[in-house]
């Protein structure tokens, strides 16, 4: 279960002189979505899984503000040298994170693509993701459904069975994310993001960026994806029988590329 440190949720695990790495996940989504992840790497590093519920719950999604507690975190902690991994809602943040605080040694984006260029997102979404609309699917539409929907974001072979707990998840996420963040993220973080794209934000970091893109991602398109950010400097690992989470569908993979970066930084 998360503790409460500096009003931020976390799971903290593993010594507390082990290398750290904070994990950072989307919406809708959860700890949980790094659990696998979590389960490999705790034996060698201190593994600290951030509850981002509550982050934006002002109205402020911006990165500095959703950040902000994130840096008060890390200085609570007195952790150094830290890696910072952000899947999807969470790329920005690990990516605010170190350009804002000098204990970030190194950053992972995982699924999520600079900018909306290459998202399938429907640009009707912004105006049909409206947080009272929002409120009521996740009052009324059925585990079962939920759990259908998702089904694209995986890839085709990927079964729910084969990651402990994701069905349960999706459901139990879905129904506890802030309506208010589901709404930015369908609509005005394409406008933020055009603004600055992450590519650009990447480049302009002093810490060394590693990309995790999966090839049956049907969120953002992989190859460009993977492309903009390599030309901004960072390194990329396509993993290719994954979807947009391969912290969930590939867990092994992503330690063993995880863990070779990290040590090679």
């Amino acid at each position: 279960m998360p503790t409460r440190v500096v009003d931020v949720l976390v799971v903290d695990e593993g010594e507390s002189t082990a290398p750290a790495i904070v994990f950072l996940h989307g919406i809708p989504g959860s700890v949980d979505w790094f659990a696998a992840v979590a389960e490999r790497m705790v034996a060698h590093y201190r593994v600290i899984r951030v509850d981002l519920h509550e982050l934006g719950a002002d109205g402020d999604f911006s990165a500095a503000a959703r950040t902000a507690p994130l840096r008060a975190l890390v200085d609570d902690l007195d952790l150094v040298e830290v890696t910072v991994v952000g899947h999807s809602f969470g790329a920005e943040i690990a990516l605010e994170l170190a350009a804002t605080s000098h204990r970030v040694a190194c950053v992972v984006v995982v699924g999520q693509a600079p900018d909306y260029r290459a998202a399938s997102i429907p640009s009707a979404a912004k105006w049909v993701v409206r947080p009272w609309a929002v409120r009521l699917a996740q009052r009324w539409t059925p585990g079962p459904v939920i759990r259908l929907a998702n089904r694209p974001v995986f890839a085709p072979r990927f079964r729910y069975d084969s990651a402990p707990g994701l069905a349960e998840a999706l459901v139990r996420d879905f129904r506890a994310a802030l309506p208010t963040g589901l709404a930015y993220a369908a609509g005005a973080r394409a406008d933020d993001f055009a603004a600055t794209p992450l590519d650009l934000r990447a480049r302009a970091l002093d810490q060394p960026v590693l990309v995790v893109h999966g090839r049956r991602d049907n969120l953002y398109d992989s190859t460009e994806t993977l492309a903009r950010f390599a030309a901004a400097g960072a390194d990329t690992h396509l993993v290719e029988h994954a979807g947009h989470s391969p912290q969930v569908e590939q867990p092994d993979e992503f330690v063993s590329v995880l863990g070779e970066f990290i040590r090679s930084r």
